[in-house]
């Protein structure tokens, strides 16, 4: 939409001057993001705001302004919703700002990232856990899991839009009993733990850093899940190579709270192992999000974080004997696994 359009359609709807508009940059979606600003203050008393435009009209409630009511009754750090407009398909949210904690830690030292990412790990627990306790069946996020159903799509589109779109791979027979058992084995042992409100997409670039407070954006998609599944996106993030020190500080941090703030009782060797299951599929389900993009969407700039990803996917295998066969199989076809 041309921001003349979007012009004259804030005019209409806030009755006052001239919009300053300026297109923000995308994601992977095909969405659009304006950054609208006016001298006057509108926008509860701030001069800028960020404009959706979703590209489509809607008759029931979008499931991004669905999370967001909920997220924002729980006391969960979403944007402020000024405006939604079914039939323009155009949302006036909250200015958060530019920097995201991707571009926050960009250059710093260990220890200078270790704080910050304790920061994004105790707003993950509010997330999960008390996201989790006030809970609201209206919130379509209740109504949806990471159930074996949901895991072994993520993981069939890795294989149609990786292994045999952007890799090309003919795949012998024995090899796909052995990827799809194991992509089946690995999905029934997360879908069997307990469930907890998930982001979903809880990483370096839909957390954003204002005057030092973490806010979140991009949360349209969450849905019940296990505990490690939005900590495995942070911490084994695909746009950040974060130092092992970190990784290791905020997992312990993450655990340490669970145990001693949230009094769970954590058995350590099962929960290591989840995770490295969960750090497998979730980083698969990238991969084959990036092939995709690649290949069917011709977003090309997000190949390059496809053999990060399956780097992640080898060290979770090495961790764990069990998931030596299906990584060894993916790894005849698959060169950035070897």
């Amino acid at each position: 939409m041309e921001k003349k359009k979007i012009e004259e359609f804030l005019k209409r709807k806030f009755k006052i001057g001239d919009f300053n508009i300026a297109k923000l940059a995308g994601d992977a979606s095909d969405r659009a993001f304006f950054r609208v600003e006016t001298g006057e203050g509108v926008f509860d008393g701030r001069c800028t705001a960020v404009l959706m435009v979703t590209g489509e009209s809607w008759t029931e409630e979008l499931p991004f302004l669905n999370v967001r009511r909920y997220m924002h009754g729980a006391g969960l750090p979403v944007p402020g919703l000024y405006l939604e407009d079914a039939e323009s398909g155009m949302i006036l949210l909250e200015d958060f700002g530019d920097i995201t904690l991707e571009q926050a830690v960009e250059g710093l030292r260990d220890e200078e990232m270790i704080p910050m990412y304790r920061h994004a790990i105790d707003l993950l627990l509010r997330v999960q856990i008390e996201g989790t306790k006030q809970r609201d069946d209206e919130c379509i996020a209740f109504g949806l899991a990471f159930d074996v159903k949901k895991l072994m799509y993520e993981f069939n589109f890795f294989y149609i839009h990786a292994l045999t779109g952007y890799k090309r791979a003919r795949v012998i027979p024995a090899d796909e009993l052995i990827i799809r058992d194991g992509f089946q084995d690995i999905s029934r042992v997360l879908a069997a733990e307990s469930k907890y409100f998930t982001h979903r997409d809880y990483h370096s670039r839909n957390i954003m850093v204002q005057k030092g407070v973490l806010k979140l954006v991009d949360f349209q998609d969450a849905r019940l899940g296990p505990l490690q599944y939005d900590l495995a996106s942070l911490l084994m993030d695909s746009y950040v190579d974060l130092p092992d020190s970190v990784i290791r500080s905020s997992y312990e941090h993450y655990l340490k709270r669970l145990e001693f703030d949230y009094m769970m009782k954590i058995d350590h060797a099962k929960f290591d192992r989840l995770f490295d299951y969960m750090v497998f599929q979730r980083n698969i389900k990238a991969a084959g999000s990036f092939a995709y993009l690649d290949c069917v969407k011709c977003k090309n700039r997000y190949l390059q974080y496809f053999k990060p990803c399956l780097a992640r996917v080898r060290s979770a295998a090495m961790r764990q004997k069990e998931l030596h066969p299906v990584y060894e199989a993916l790894a005849r076809y698959i060169e950035e696994l070897r």
